[in-house]
């Protein structure tokens, strides 16, 4: 009896060479997903799950002034800022609000949405240096946590980061120099953006410091006068970093640990175990 084949998708195994090409293939094709993502969040995920949550998002240009989450409204989606920077911002009266904290290329937006509080969460999130994010919608990323170990442990130790960071910034402005406090930002924000260049104006860092813009533009004059920074009207360049984190409080550095604590030695030491 002869076999008839016309409609029959026939399947052929593989010999070595083909799994082992597969296996290449598969490898570049992880190193070409880890290759291409900015976020430093991201980038600490084992490429299989970082392509499985790549599969679930989609790369969004960030503009200045772009607000990507409202105050008291569900937070449908979740931002991974790859480039520029943005500010929550916290109400202090009906009429005025200041900086919680900054999320640059090291976060993400999401934290209500990991913690269970995406329909009202309070605080507003705001584009204050033009740039680029990965955006997933909040329902997919919640999936991914729970599909996917790392990115859960990872997730959760950044919600931590951020606690101490809005922690040791409510202090910091709370009880240091207006000086202390500009040398704090403007490393936080060249951390944020991965550049000397920050594209701020007096105004915009009154508002989110929350003092009289004079009082920012005699800073940034001293600043300048010392060599520090460079600074025209709507860019803030750091001339001198070192010079600038001997001249800030505590404060930045003692982010910096908790970051390198939570997310680089504390992650590694989760994942060797």
């Amino acid at each position: 009896m002869r076999l008839d084949t016309s409609n029959t998708e026939l399947t052929l195994p593989l010999n070595n060479d083909q799994h082992g090409r597969d296996a290449s293939d598969a490898r570049r094709a992880g190193a070409d997903a880890v290759a291409h993502v900015r976020n430093r969040l991201l980038r600490r995920l084992p490429s299989t799950e970082l392509q499985a949550l790549l599969a679930r998002t989609e790369r969004i240009d960030l503009h200045p002034r772009q607000i990507l989450h409202h105050w008291n409204m569900p937070m449908r989606d979740v931002y991974f800022v790859e480039q520029g920077l943005v500010s929550v911002s916290v109400k202090i009266s009906r009429e005025r609000a200041v900086e919680g904290w900054l999320i640059g290329s090291e976060g993400m937006t999401g934290i209500p949405v990991l913690l269970g509080d995406h329909e009202r969460p309070p605080y507003r999130r705001v584009v204050q240096v033009g740039g680029s994010a990965l955006r997933i919608g909040a329902g997919d990323l919640l999936a991914a946590v729970r599909e996917l170990e790392t990115l859960r442990g990872l997730l959760l130790r950044y919600a931590q980061f951020v606690l101490c960071q809005s922690s040791q910034w409510g202090a910091c402005n709370a009880h240091h120099s207006l000086r202390q406090r500009m040398g704090r930002w403007l490393l936080a924000a060249r951390d944020g953006v991965e550049s000397d260049r920050l594209p701020v104006t007096h105004q915009l860092l009154a508002r989110l410091l929350g003092v009289r813009r004079a009082s920012v533009s005699e800073c940034l004059s001293a600043l300048e006068a010392e060599g520090i920074i460079r600074n025209t009207r709507s860019l803030v360049e750091i001339a001198r970093p070192e010079a600038l984190m001997s001249m800030s409080c505590d404060c930045y550095r003692v982010v910096q640990r908790d970051y390198q604590r939570l997310l680089e030695n504390g992650l590694r030491a989760a994942t060797l175990g």
